[in-house]
């Protein structure tokens, strides 16, 4: 079977990137052929063209563009269409004028639609009523992520993510502070890559305003193995998304790579990550946009040992539950349907 996914990246700094390195890196290992496109612009259906008609199925990775860029480029061929639908990149564009046609034309011309959470499915059916439609969360190599827990001196919680409005940090950081004054050596590290400035300025605002300068550590540029190792000393895991404009947390793959190292986690509820996170198994989810629900859940586990350890072996077989060994059977069996 040969499989040409059109993709963005395979950026391992980036949630979309890395999912999609780690599906074809998957996907190779069962012995499929597989042909690898990185487009932008629809304007690029006609040089993908050629590569099609030699493949069994195409795989566009995202509804915007490059679901519609495999539609369009397939016109004639015939070939069996997947489309992964991942977040804001499918569901925003059902709300844009200028794309929407485009959008739902090549939701309607694939064979399979795979949403990599229930809520991404529920928000692409609000808009278009396909019947292709179906769930495959993310996965993970565990074993590549598996850490187990070390103790460390400095008693710190842990988030992963874009310094971005999205990812909530001006809910986690209030939250903290507050969880603060109970846990007085509580500290507080966030690693990001991509951020964006006039939100990171009013971070660092909101950081001065709550007087927890020396307690919060922003940091970057770190690679697998420090970033693995801050992980395995964490107390816990949190990322408080909120969602904006239809600009959501498709999943979250970062909730299974803190699982994988045995963290207890905290996210929120109504996205993506009700899928990445087993609720009161291996963390808990609160309502967006509410700090004193997230104080709550970490004081919870953090003035709790004995749950927090209970929390923390079910992050164990909860991310183990979602290896590519697991997962990319799922895929497969959706392409063997196909064809």
């Amino acid at each position: 079977m040969k499989i040409c996914y059109l993709i963005d990246n395979i950026n391992p700094e980036h949630g979309g990137g890395r999912y999609t390195g780690d599906l074809i890196s998957a996907v190779k290992k069962e012995g499929h052929d597989v042909v690898v496109l990185e487009v932008d612009s629809i304007l690029d259906a006609i040089k993908v063209r050629k590569y099609f008609k030699n493949c069994d199925i195409i795989h566009a990775i995202d509804g915007y563009p490059y679901g519609i860029i495999a539609a369009l480029a397939n016109i004639g061929l015939n070939k069996k269409l997947v489309i992964t639908v991942q977040g804001t990149y499918a569901v925003a564009p059902l709300y844009s004028f200028s794309k929407v046609v485009l959008v739902k034309w090549a939701y309607r011309k694939a064979d399979k639609i795979i949403a990599i959470s229930q809520y991404t499915k529920k928000e692409i059916l609000k808009k278009i009523n396909v019947q292709t439609i179906k769930v495959i969360n993310h996965g993970i190599y565990f074993n590549k992520l598996y850490k187990e827990p070390i103790e460390s001196e400095e008693k710190f919680i842990l988030s992963v993510g874009a310094l971005k409005y999205r990812k909530g940090y001006h809910i986690s950081i209030p939250a903290f502070a507050m969880a603060k004054k109970e846990i007085p050596d509580l500290k507080y590290k966030i690693i990001s890559g991509y951020k964006d400035e006039a939100y990171f300025r009013e971070l660092k605002n909101l950081v001065a305003q709550y007087g927890v300068e020396r307690d919060i550590e922003f940091l970057s540029d770190l690679s697998d193995e420090l970033r693995n190792e801050l992980y395995s000393k964490a107390k816990l895991f949190i990322l408080t998304s909120v969602n904006e404009n239809h600009h959501f947390e498709g999943f979250g793959l970062v909730f299974l790579e803190a699982a994988a190292a045995g963290l207890p986690v905290i996210g929120t509820l109504d996205n993506g990550i009700e899928d990445a996170v087993k609720n009161n198994f291996n963390g808990i989810l609160v309502p967006q946009n509410d700090i004193k629900a997230v104080a709550g859940a970490l004081l919870k586990i953090l003035n709790n040992e004995q749950l927090r350890k209970e929390l923390s072996l079910n992050s164990f077989s909860w991310a183990r539950d979602h290896d590519w060994s697991k997962v990319c059977a799922e895929y497969i069996k959706v392409y063997q349907n196909l064809i």
